[in-house]
């Protein structure tokens, strides 16, 4: 079981995680990518550029929110701005 490699859609990047052998789809916004590097991309490939520089960060925080979410819940775990913010910086 091999995720796909992460795509640029436009207004995201589509990625795939492995979570109890089963295969996740995910994505993440572009507004998150930004707010994760503090920078401000634009183009596709720096935007994939960044993901892979975080995506320890991203495949965690979108671990933890399959697991909160309800199983009556299905499709993409799509991660935000606020689904990276450091708990401990409140």
């Amino acid at each position: 079981m091999t995720p796909t490699p992460p795509r640029w859609d436009r207004n995201r990047v589509l990625f795939e995680i492995v979570e109890d052998g089963q295969v996740l789809s995910c994505a993440i916004s572009k507004e998150a990518l930004q707010d994760i590097s503090d920078r401000r991309y634009a183009k596709p490939a720096e935007l994939l550029t960044c993901f892979e520089a975080s995506r320890d960060r991203i495949e965690q925080a979108a671990r933890a929110k399959y697991k909160i979410r309800p199983d009556s819940v299905d499709g993409l775990v799509t991660i935000w701005s606020g689904d990276l913010d450091d708990p401990e910086s409140d």
